[in-house]
């Protein structure tokens, strides 16, 4: 069985990667492709049998998270200062992500929305732009009602391209479902200040 600090880290690295392909979107407007799909593809998996399986992954082999397990690695060395705006969006997520558990309506909603979305990828692909736009929608409709808001820096041009914007947004509920299962295995807040060597050295023997 493996340890609690094992799964928070590897949805740590969920919740990283998700603030890293913001940035990539929002700087860019291209995103890594891999693990674009791989954090989409989180999102509906609600019920997994493994930690991993959320990520498309196995024991110590998640290549669709390689991306925020990086991320992360610069996150917890502090040795890149770009590492802090991942770590700002990180920390909105966590934060965002703690207002939607108290508010069992919006959960509902959320809940509901998703079962929705599950039973028309008969049709669409997750990646594909109307998917995107629908869970842009999902993000738009409940984690957007709240006042607190994720604030996203980068390129205006980019910015402004509704494509992106809803890129955007489904990474941001990708972020969300991260949030959402780190909890679930015990993650704190706090865990990035007073087990940060603790979560390098996890993260050493995942990758």
């Amino acid at each position: 069985m493996k340890s609690s600090f094992y799964k928070q880290t590897i949805a740590l690295a969920g919740i990283l990667q998700a603030a890293e392909l913001v940035e990539q979107l929002a700087n860019t407007g291209n995103a890594d492709q891999d693990s674009f799909a791989t954090s989409l593809g989180s999102i509906l998996k609600t019920n997994p049998g493994t930690i991993e399986e959320v990520y498309n992954g196995q024991v110590n082999f998640m290549p669709g998270l390689e991306l925020g397990f990086s991320a992360l690695r610069e996150v917890l060395e502090q040795k890149n200062k770009q590492g802090s705006q991942r770590l700002r969006y990180a920390i909105g997520l966590i934060h965002l992500q703690g207002r939607l558990q108290n508010n069992q309506e919006l959960l509902d909603i959320l809940g509901s929305r998703l079962d929705q979305m599950q039973s028309r990828l008969d049709h669409f692909e997750l990646t594909h732009e109307r998917s995107i736009a629908s869970l842009a929608s999902i993000y738009e409709d409940t984690l957007s009602t709240f006042r607190y808001r994720i604030q996203i820096t980068g390129n205006a041009m980019h910015l402004q391209n509704p494509l992106v914007v809803n890129k955007i947004r489904s990474v941001l509920l990708a972020g969300i479902r991260s949030a959402m299962l780190w909890r679930q295995v015990g993650g704190k807040r706090w865990h990035f200040i007073f087990y940060r060597k603790k979560l390098l050295a996890t993260l050493n023997s995942i990758v």
